[in-house]
């Protein structure tokens, strides 16, 4: 391939307009154009998000549009939790939102007033375009990368919950706010913030059941009975305002990967390279920082494969980074359901660790009285009082009763194969009980060669696979098959170094929630010894354990030898 002098844009959605922008910017002697089936009116949707660390890359490489988003948004300061009969506040998590209609025409424009032309009304094929370099940015489910999947590697699986956007005129203050409403159809859920004067962003999101329950089924744009059904649902928190659509539709969110972002002339970015969940409100963040990426390796590199390797080898880190919480994050939503049995402040703490990117340091400096409320609440459960002199207490030192015994606290050790400690030993199955022993005794193995008079466990390997694939719901089916032969627990097996501890905390929650059995995970021996590193980037494993156990995630943790 010569060096790229026409470059043909599939797509005039944020990552294409941006491009086109990005390019004229960097490379003004090169033809740039855009196709874009729809008309310039055609905006679906309501407000869009980015992140500061988003803005912040757009003001160092385009300050103009950069300071026209800015005046063109608003911003918000922090998020309101709002499950039943509850509202708690977490500061320090804002985000800064624009109308998606008023960001494509602040993109067109500057795309425009850099020399990029842009074909409203176009159908044009990938194939049928004489250019250098093919840019498809049409979303995820473009077409033309459908047509193309062999050559990308494309893969898609869908997500379970249905969900719906919406706007209000509600303008909900300075918070993104997540309410939880119980309805006579099931849990419903509600992700608002507004994005522009008196206008605000409405996502409904809830499982397949309640949508059929609520008689949401169907093909087309929402009507006006489900927009009502919808507002009188959800009418404490849009204090009398009503929810509106626009050209809004029910639909499953698509999770999008390909193994390869180009091929031959062609190359792939923002939704139909990728996508992240909506949830983390990155879709749009990377959508930008692909056309900035793409832009910087075409203009490093005058052989355009060249381009494509060094936009791909740069973008694929922080992309699969974010696909990684979003991933998480996605499952937690399709569940909520499940968790709003738990007190507010425990169900906040749940949420907000449902990534693993927010742990008890951020937590500690962001929104202590909320790590502090929740502490308090997992202190009042496990009968215990206020610590004394304010002091903090370990999570794992609060008893925990179990299959009619009352362990004095939640650490636990499984004999021979380590030394007995004061608390839970768990004796493996064949293996006589440790001498002399008269604290609390379990039994480690199949339940019917348990003794009936202990607490009887199961020890089960984890998967490696993610918790919501087939290898993890063998793995919920499994524990649900040993409770019913009479286990009282599950002791998961898996490796704790790096990111394992977030994988076996997944699959914990997981069979906790779905099994109701009691859940052990294996530490490190020395886990409640070791130092807490304020350098390090790593949470230390007290603040681990702790974090854990205050979230339900786990009710055990067993030393490792």
């Amino acid at each position: 391939m010569g060096a790229a002098r026409h470059i043909a844009i599939i797509g005039a959605g944020p990552a294409g307009l941006f491009l086109a922008r990005m390019i004229g910017l960097t490379r003004p002697d090169t033809l740039v154009e855009v196709h874009e089936r729809g008309e310039p009116g055609d905006v679906f949707g309501f407000g869009v998000s980015l992140s500061d660390r988003t803005m912040h890359g757009l003001a160092r490489n385009d300050p103009k549009t950069h300071r026209r988003i800015v005046e063109a948004s608003v911003t918000t300061s922090g998020l309101e939790l709002r499950p039943p009969g509850a509202a708690l506040r977490y500061d320090g998590f804002g985000l800064l939102a624009v109308s998606r209609h008023a960001l494509l025409s602040i993109l067109r424009e500057q795309a425009e007033q850099v020399g990029a032309v842009i074909r409203y009304g176009s159908r044009a094929r990938a194939e049928d375009l004489d250019a250098d370099v093919i840019a498809v940015a049409e979303g995820a489910r473009s077409a033309h990368r459908r047509a193309r999947r062999a050559d990308f590697g494309t893969r898609v699986y869908t997500g379970a919950a249905r969900y719906v956007w919406l706007g209000t005129s509600h303008g909900f203050g300075d918070s993104i706010v997540l309410a939880f409403v119980r309805t006579a159809y099931g849990p419903m859920a509600a992700h608002c913030y507004p994005y522009a004067a008196g206008m605000s962003t409405v996502v409904i999101e809830l499982d397949d059941a309640v949508w059929r329950n609520a008689g949401f089924a169907g093909d087309g744009e929402i009507d006006d009975a489900s927009l009502t059904l919808l507002t009188e649902i959800f009418a404490d928190h849009l204090d009398g305002h009503k929810l509106v659509g626009n050209k809004s539709r029910w639909g499953r969110f698509d999770v999008v990967t390909n193994e390869r972002w180009w091929h031959g002339n062609t190359v792939l970015l923002g939704d139909a390279a990728h996508t992240a969940h909506f949830t983390v409100g990155s879709g749009t963040k990377m959508a930008l920082e692909d056309a900035i990426g793409l832009a910087s390796a075409l203009r490093g590199h005058d052989d355009p494969a060249a381009a494509f390797t060094a936009y791909e080898r740069d973008r694929r880190e922080p992309v699969s980074r974010t696909q990684g919480l979003a991933e998480p994050s996605m499952r937690w939503w399709e569940t909520y359901g499940r968790r709003l049995h738990l007190p507010p402040a425990r169900f906040g703490l749940h949420f907000m660790t449902r990534t693993g990117a927010v742990g008890h340091r951020g937590l500690r400096r962001r929104c202590p009285e909320r790590l502090a409320e929740a502490e308090a609440v997992y202190r009042r459960e496990c009968g215990l009082g206020d610590p004394p002199d304010g002091a903090q207490t370990d999570a794992a030192d609060a008893p925990l009763p179990l299959a009619g015994v009352r362990l004095p606290h939640r650490r636990a050790v499984v004999y021979p194969d380590a030394p007995p400690g004061d608390g839970l030993v768990l004796v493996r199955d064949g293996a006589a009980p440790p001498p002399g022993r008269t604290g609390p005794l379990g039994s480690l193995g199949p339940a019917a060669d348990a003794d009936a008079s202990r607490p009887r466990f199961a020890e089960i390997e984890v998967p490696a696979a993610p918790e919501w694939t087939e290898e993890g719901d063998a793995l919920v089916r499994h524990a649900a098959e040993l409770r019913e032969r009479g286990v009282d627990g599950v002791l998961l097996r898996g490796s704790p170094a790096g990111d394992g501890w977030d994988a076996v905390l997944r699959h914990a929650d997981r069979v906790g929630t779905e099994t109701g059995l009691p859940v052990a995970v294996g530490v490190p021996h020395d886990w409640a010894a070791r130092p807490h590193d304020e350098e390090s980037a790593a949470e230390p494993w007290p603040a681990r354990v702790h974090l854990a156990l205050l979230s339900g995630r786990i009710d055990l943790v067993v030393a490792e030898p």
